[in-house]
């Protein structure tokens, strides 16, 4: 058994690819599978706490509690870890879930679209609050085929609109954050990250395009980067409204995207 300060779980995991560890907490006043938590030695998780409370939806976290604390295994000390608690959400990342069952075929495309049309409403309830999440990829849409629903998570990055960016996944990202992020390390002396704002402004299309990849990499089994043809070259099931609107998600002018989660949510609904 592991501990840190209170809290309980079974299992230590490293999850790759991400910046925190993850472990669903087992104290018996809790729920089962109510709290997860993420915890790392070098990641700080203040910023993210404080960003939670601005969001009350049902696939967005909820927060618990954050701390530094001593990590035990079987009353052993093992290392100092930050911490968050957070409402767990059972499901497994959207992609990897695909890469297991394999491409959809017809009768899963269905599933697909609901799938991605449920996602739009974490999405939209973030952004109807003037914020961007900034950092969506695979990991951070989790799948629960049960319910059919998609859950948002990890808001460590989420900023307001307009703002400078903190942090990005490069394969993931929108045109417009790889360049606001190259301004930023080119920046003179004599320049500040006014003038990057002057130049390029990140809004909630660029958190669209992200979707789009995520979407057209579930149909494709490829992704986008490295194989930039219409998803149903790749995948002959796919309806062609729907490979016109994975295009209309990767514009790389974010002024000829789709622009929003609900417009989003509209034209699934309409396949």
């Amino acid at each position: 058994m592991y501990s840190i300060d209170k809290y309980c779980f079974k299992e230590f995991k490293i999850v790759p690819g991400h910046r925190a560890n993850y472990a669903i907490l087992c104290k018996p006043e809790y729920k089962e599978n109510q709290w997860g938590m993420k915890y790392s030695p070098a990641n700080n998780y203040q910023r993210e706490y404080k960003i939670l409370p601005l969001f009350s939806h049902p696939q967005i976290s909820a927060r618990y509690a954050e701390g530094n604390a001593m990590m035990h295994k079987d009353g052993k000390s093992v290392i100092i870890q930050n911490y968050l608690i957070i409402s767990h959400f059972e499901g497994e990342d959207v992609v990897e879930y695909y890469k297991k069952k394999g491409l959809p075929n017809q009768d899963e495309m269905e599933n697909v679209i609901r799938y991605f049309t449920n996602a739009t409403l974490p999405l939209h309830h973030m952004h109807s609050k003037g914020y961007i999440h900034c950092d969506i990829k695979p990991g951070h849409l989790i799948l629960n085929p049960a319910t059919g629903t998609m859950a948002l998570i990890d808001l460590e990055c989420t900023i307001k609109v307009g703002e400078i960016i903190c942090g990005m996944s490069k394969e993931y990202a929108s045109p417009e954050q790889k360049e606001m992020i190259h301004l930023l390390r080119s920046m003179s002396d004599r320049e500040d990250e006014k003038s990057v704002l002057k130049k390029v402004r990140l809004n909630t299309a660029s958190d669209i395009y992200s979707v789009g990849l995520i979407f057209y990499q579930v149909l494709t089994g490829k992704l986008w980067q490295e194989t930039p043809v219409p998803p149903v070259e790749i995948n002959k099931v796919i309806p062609e409204k729907l490979n016109k609107v994975i295009l209309r998600l990767l514009e790389e002018n974010p002024v000829n995207r789709i622009q929003s989660a609900l417009e989003l949510k509209s034209e699934l609904e309409t396949i």
